[in-house]
């Protein structure tokens, strides 16, 4: 489970998600289409689309495209309306890019720790012994986990959506 959670980090985390911030920045019209289009199964569409249409909807800071996402005019994939509300409250595209990556491979392991994966300690280890890397280029790629989501979607029973 380590050495997934470790590949997914690297590949999808930080060169999908976390790009995907520093993109959503400058333009995030076209950062959301492209964000949502990477997203292979409806799962990971709906999922990314749900957690950012709730975050928009605290109404931390507004702006237009957050008030878009929120009239139901936009995606509102979550990499982009958590960008812009780091824009809007003034945290640099750096600290917003990392603090993503930070979010999303801590819940991973979360997940791995509820479902008996792995042990707490082993989780907190690998969320220490994780580096954060800035890249430029948008692409996520790591085929087992696509395999995998597309499997999980036709289960009858989940316990958590991808």
């Amino acid at each position: 489970m380590t050495s997934v959670i470790k590949t997914y980090y690297h590949e999808v985390i930080l060169r999908g998600d976390a790009v995907a911030v520093k993109m959503a920045f400058d333009d995030p019209t076209a950062t959301d289409e492209l964000v949502y289009a990477s997203k292979l199964t409806k799962e990971l569409k709906s999922s990314s689309v749900y957690l950012g249409r709730s975050l928009a909807n605290l109404d931390l800071c507004e702006n237009e495209y957050l008030k878009e996402v929120k009239e139901g005019r936009r995606l509102g994939t979550y990499p982009v309306v958590l960008a812009q509300t780091c824009k809007c409250l003034n945290i640099d595209k750096y600290t917003c890019s990392k603090g993503l990556a930070y979010s999303e491979v801590s819940q991973l392991i979360l997940s791995a720790v509820r479902l008996g994966a792995m042990d707490f300690k082993t989780g907190q280890r690998l969320l220490l012994g994780l580096e954060f890397e800035d890249h430029d280029d948008f692409e996520p790629s790591f085929p087992l986990i696509d395999i995998l989501s597309k499997a999980h979607e036709r289960r009858e029973v989940r316990v958590f959506e991808s």
